[in-house]
């Protein structure tokens, strides 16, 4: 434990992260709230339970290509000099079939249709060498499968899919509906309230000329809960009266499945949103060793968590990404990691930080393509200034009691896609 002297005197020691989240997460259950939906419109939502395959895909030898599904026995003799003339007995459409194919003929087929029983290779059109209504000229032997996609070879039936607790993504859901599978069950979105605390704060954009600051961090933390397969709640603004604190907490609360705060003011050394949320919590933490972000927090009210995000941008998306994103993750029955990118990258500058040695340090990067190799630019800024992070494209952590990260030293830079998965911004360059 760390002490701490300064303007957070209230705060006394600073914890792990991990053993915060483990205390949170061992008082909190994941929710067990679930939905049928239409599979192509789950998308981006948690499966809630496995999804097995109730077939083969495809379901029957299929052709690669436009042609002539034969006997490839038919044609062991075939040449040029001598072609093998095969009767044409009818057409397949793609996805169609029929019947058995007889020695000594040929059925039309296109791109996806279903050999017959008894054809087993497809002959290309551009190689047939006469071909009327009637019969075709077979100029060369065709190998058992060729030109086919074998009965069985993208899915076979029994295979699980889809785990439960993995977040659908678009291409699974075509290739679940094309099995056939047009409903599955996922979990509801975590319904999370977002409360700004602060009298100096506003939606009104004509009263930040009077004084008062736009509530626009809200608005970023609405964004990244919207991400993360949540339903976030429209934020709230309170002001800083401990009355209106603690009703606005319980209301949240009661209407959501976590709550979510930025800020609060301190009146001389009591910090009038934690004094109040003490009061209600079987569960408070304040102080975590996490820098920028040191006097973020959690609690638990009523069985349901509550994470407070530090007012400064860079403590705000931090205690985000650390707190509030694997604990909404815990509530909705999945892992963190789906959302995390990581790139190997060379730093292109040295970063010096002897601040809480023994916190983890966040630096925002930028990161940019040389050659064969990524590079990470460190924005070092105030943890005010918000461009730096709006310019940036992950994060390196720097782990505890090491001060000095070289140029060209190799790290891994985290991006987290609930931030950056509107798109990455490397212009002609590709992660």
């Amino acid at each position: 434990m760390v002490s701490q002297r300064g303007p957070y005197r209230a705060i006394t020691d600073f914890r792990e992260i991990g053993e915060v989240l483990e205390e949170v997460r061992g008082r909190v259950r994941p929710l067990v709230r679930t939905v049928f939906m239409r599979t192509r419109d789950a998308v981006g939502m948690v499966v809630a339970r496995e999804v097995v395959a109730p077939r083969d895909h495809p379901p029957l030898h299929m052709s690669h290509m436009d042609g002539f599904a034969v006997r490839s026995t038919d044609t062991r003799d075939a040449s040029e000099e001598r072609p093998v003339f095969l009767r044409v007995v009818g057409s397949i459409g793609p996805g169609q079939t029929s019947e058995l194919l007889d020695k000594g003929c040929a059925v039309r087929i296109h791109t996806g249709g279903y050999l017959p029983e008894g054809a087993d290779a497809v002959i290309r059109q551009e190689e047939i060498a006469i071909a009327d209504g009637e019969k075709i000229g077979v100029t060369r032997p065709l190998e058992p499968m060729e030109n086919v996609v074998p009965a069985g070879s993208e899915v076979r039936g029994g295979e699980v899919l889809v785990r439960s607790g993995e977040v659908l993504r678009p291409a699974m859901a075509s290739l679940l509906e094309t099995l056939g599978i047009a409903m599955v069950e996922v979990r509801a979105p975590v319904r999370v309230a977002i409360v700004s605390f602060g009298d100096e704060l506003t939606e009104d954009p004509e009263e930040v000329q009077r004084g008062k600051l736009l509530n626009s961090h809200a608005y970023l933390v609405y964004h990244m809960v919207k991400r993360l397969f949540c339903d976030p709640m429209k934020p709230i603004i309170v002001p800083d009266d401990p009355r209106q604190i603690r009703e606005a907490t319980t209301r949240s609360l009661s209407s959501s499945d976590c709550v979510l705060t930025i800020g609060g003011s301190s009146v001389g050394d009591i910090d009038l949103v934690s004094a109040e949320l003490k009061r209600l919590a079987e569960l408070f933490i304040q102080g975590i060793k996490l820098q920028p972000g040191r006097v973020g927090g959690a609690a638990v009210i009523g069985g349901k968590p509550l994470i407070m995000l530090p007012g400064l941008i860079h403590s705000t998306v931090n205690v985000f990404n650390y707190l509030a994103a694997p604990i909404l993750a815990h509530l909705g029955g999945t892992s963190i990691e789906q959302f995390m990118l990581r790139v190997r990258a060379y730093l292109d500058s040295d970063i010096h930080f002897p601040k809480r040695r023994n916190f983890v340090r966040v630096v925002w990067v930028t990161l940019s393509r040389r050659a064969d190799a990524y590079y990470a630019r460190p924005n070092i800024t105030d943890a005010s200034n918000i461009r730096s992070i709006a310019e940036s494209h992950g994060y390196v952590e720097i782990p505890p009691m090491v001060v000095d990260l070289k140029a060209g030293q190799r790290v891994e830079v985290k991006i987290p896609l609930w931030l950056a998965g509107y798109g990455l911004n490397i212009f002609g360059r590709d992660l």
